[in-house]
């Protein structure tokens, strides 16, 4: 594994991770550390293997674009505690910009706290 890239690492441990039969995938922050054009093949790969295994995923991300993207629900967490749970028909046509003002609209008095660029990029 030594010699392999930080993307050729990614999909083999996420490859390894679903070679044992499971129901459930935890990710966490899987395509932080991989350049654009890596992170979209590893959330390719991902989406693949979710779908042909059926399983349930849980996907801890900083990127909103990437939780809006992937899944059907999507949490955001503040302070260890649910900020913002939106899903179904709800979800449908977020965007970041929504995201951010649902947070807002919930929490006030913490409204400007999300004022990290990366948070909005994809």
């Amino acid at each position: 594994m030594g010699l392999l890239s930080g993307g050729q690492r990614q999909a083999v441990s996420l490859v390894m991770a679903t070679l044992a039969p499971t129901q459930v995938l935890l990710l966490d922050e899987h395509t932080a550390a991989l350049d654009p054009q890596t992170a979209s093949y590893i959330l390719s790969l991902t989406q693949q293997l979710v779908r042909e295994q059926q399983l349930t995923t849980i996907m801890v991300t900083h990127s909103m674009q990437q939780a809006l993207d992937l899944g059907d629900r999507t949490l955001m967490l503040h302070k260890g505690r649910t900020a913002l749970d939106t899903a179904g028909e709800e979800r449908k046509g977020l965007t970041v910009n929504d995201l951010l003002n649902a947070f807002a609209r919930q929490n006030p008095s913490e409204a400007g706290v999300i004022d990290d660029d990366a948070l909005l990029l994809g």
